[in-house]
């Protein structure tokens, strides 16, 4: 059935995960074929309605949450994502700090780079402008 048919390397990551947290597993993904889901047991305190077939359908069934969707190109970077991630290793404050951090981090990167291309364009728009008024002139590197 799903999820027992998966290859011996990723069994070996997945009992690498399971010594970290030992109620995660993985099994293949039914909605996203060629990928990866990474679940931790839970406990639901009421049915909920689920198209059957699907990761959900079965997450419900078996009283599992998604924590990751992954390619098995991903699996090595888990356990450091684990790590990172734990709040009961960290606490819930500082995890909420970091990941704040992370996304201010993340926005100011967007940021400089939307104005650096910002800044590209107005530079090439100038360039023409001053080439087209004579105030510059071309300089090719055309052979000699």
């Amino acid at each position: 059935m799903y999820g027992y048919a998966i290859p011996a390397y990723a069994r070996d990551y997945e009992r690498e995960w399971q010594r970290y947290d030992h109620h995660l597993r993985l099994r293949r993904s039914l909605d996203f074929p060629g990928r990866f889901l990474l679940e931790r047991r839970t406990r639901y305190l009421a049915d909920h309605p689920a198209v059957l077939g699907t990761d959900r359908a079965i997450q419900l069934k078996d009283h599992y949450r998604k924590v990751l969707l992954l390619r098995d190109s991903d699996f090595r970077f888990v356990a450091a994502q684990l790590r990172a991630t734990d709040v009961r290793r960290i606490g819930a404050k500082e995890l909420g700090r970091v990941l704040d951090a992370q996304d201010e981090a993340t926005r100011a990167s967007e940021e400089k780079y939307r104005l650096s291309d910002l800044e590209a364009v107005g530079s090439d728009a100038y360039d023409f402008l001053a080439w087209r008024e004579g105030r510059r002139v071309a300089m090719g590197g055309h052979g000699v």
